[in-house]
């Protein structure tokens, strides 16, 4: 559970203009579906666009991230969450009490809920089933290289990318809970990839949002390492890691992989 906060520690978040735009991010209500998970606290916050903010809250230290482009740095949409929490702490839903909820529900209820998001979001039907002959794995490849099909020549908004790819992180943390780990050490690889690729050819209009890049290296490092069938995926990694490190840009954009070299020998 998040710990207490005040308001002194929301005001010295973040710059005071972006203190001051938060502030009316909150009080216009644009920070909806509020979650309080068992590390910090999460919810989509309307700004410019909409946006997927993360808060973790250690002690007196907040880390946050953002889809919008400042990232990881400290954005108003980070400080109009952190308002909500410290204002209005009831409104937050946490997970214990969503899985409870969920489990209440009638088994064909849940069904029929999970076919109309589908009908809403197609993404989510690779949650459940694979098209016939399809094997999985080549699924998730397919799938990845289905956000990043566009001409080399074309000019990408990196925040195109960022949007499309938040379907696929929470694809990757289901796989994990199945203990899937290799799968989903894959989607983070070719994700990984395809952006330094992107960057290294000049392709995008702008940078990623701040850290996007590094989060996901680190992601990866975390499912590579983690796997209980470390050695049985041994070859693929080193291929993925050498892979990842030969890109110009990866070490300018925080990639460094060093744990799972450490592991590789």
């Amino acid at each position: 559970m998040p710990s207490r906060i005040t308001p002194l520690d929301v005001s010295a978040y973040a710059t005071p203009e972006a203190f001051r735009t938060g502030e009316q991010i909150y009080e216009n209500g644009w920070v909806r579906h509020r979650f309080q998970t068992n590390y910090g606290l999460s919810a989509m916050v309307r700004g410019k666009g909409n946006y997927r903010v993360e808060m973790i809250i250690d002690g007196e230290q907040f880390f946050g991230r953002c889809t919008c482009p400042v990232g990881s740095s400290r954005c108003e949409h980070q400080v109009a969450l952190l308002l909500s929490w410290l204002n209005e702490p009831q409104t937050f839903t946490s997970y214990q009490e969503l899985r409870k909820a969920i489990r209440l529900r009638e088994k064909n209820a849940l069904v029929d809920i999970f076919v109309n998001l589908i009908e809403v979001f197609p993404e989510l039907s690779s949650f459940f089933i694979s098209p016939s002959g399809r094997d999985e794995l080549a699924a998730i490849q397919e799938d990845v290289a289905e956000v990043f099909d566009f001409p080399q020549a074309q000019k990408i908004d990196p925040q195109q990318i960022v949007e499309s790819c938040q379907f696929l992180f929470v694809r990757a943390k289901s796989l994990r809970n199945e203990g899937k780990y290799a799968h989903a050490r894959v989607i983070f690889f070719q994700i990984l990839n395809r952006s330094l690729a992107l960057i290294d050819r000049l392709q995008t209009i702008r940078p990623f949002r701040e850290n996007f890049i590094a989060e996901i290296a680190d992601d990866y490092e975390d499912l590579a390492t983690s796997d209980p069938d470390f050695a049985a995926s041994r070859e693929a990694i080193a291929g993925e890691v050498e892979q990842i490190l030969a890109h110009e840009s990866a070490v300018a954009e925080g990639v460094f992989l060093d744990l799972v070299r450490q592991k590789l020998g």
